[in-house]
């Protein structure tokens, strides 16, 4: 019983994060709620408006510091939570340090996760010559991701590198993030 209760909360946690990076993503890309198939998760992350009365946004109102503070307590949430069904108790310092790196991993995860759908979607669209309003939805919620990575990678024409070179910069830094934890995290306790 204590593993099923287990699984369910970390898939509602886990959907949560998706759903908020999903929002900060839709806030990143600078695609507001008019448009009718992004209104839904607009609507279904509506908290993160209600944290956005007290974090501000910044970068020209495109980066939503409310959805990266909700992320973080929906990663504390998630830790301490596993840690109370599993009847283990965790401190408040290694908890803030846990929950942060944890965030960042998931975060860079999340924006590989993206990176590896436009390029999925990308094929479909070259294959099927045709574009369903959610492709160009995800093409979008890529871009900004992609878009540093398109200025130092060489223009090849119709081929793209740029989102191969983003997967694997992400890939790297979540390895290299991971390692620096895993190496940091003993010292805590």
């Amino acid at each position: 019983m204590n593993n099923m209760l287990f699984q369910i909360f970390d898939l509602v946690t886990t959907f949560a994060m998706m759903l908020v990076f999903i929002r900060f993503m839709l806030q990143f890309a600078g695609m507001d709620a008019s448009n009718p198939m992004i209104a839904p998760a607009y609507k279904a992350t509506h908290i993160v408006d209600v944290f956005g009365r007290i974090f501000p946004t910044v970068g020209q109102g495109r980066i939503s510091i409310a959805a990266i503070v909700l992320m973080f307590l929906i990663r504390l949430i998630d830790i301490s939570g596993k840690a109370a069904l599993t009847h283990k108790g965790i401190a408040p310092v290694p908890l803030f340090f846990t929950g942060t790196i944890s965030l960042v991993l998931d975060f860079l995860r999340m924006c590989r996760y993206l990176v590896i759908g436009s390029i999925i979607v990308s094929w479909i669209v070259v294959f099927t010559q045709s574009q369903h309003p959610i492709i160009g939805i995800i093409i979008m919620l890529a871009e900004p991701i992609l878009a540093p990575f398109r200025r130092i990678t060489p223009n090849l024409g119709m081929i793209d590198l740029s989102p191969m070179v983003a997967f694997f910069a992400f890939y790297l830094l979540e390895m290299f993030i991971g390692g620096f934890a895993s190496s940091f995290m003993p010292m805590l306790g």
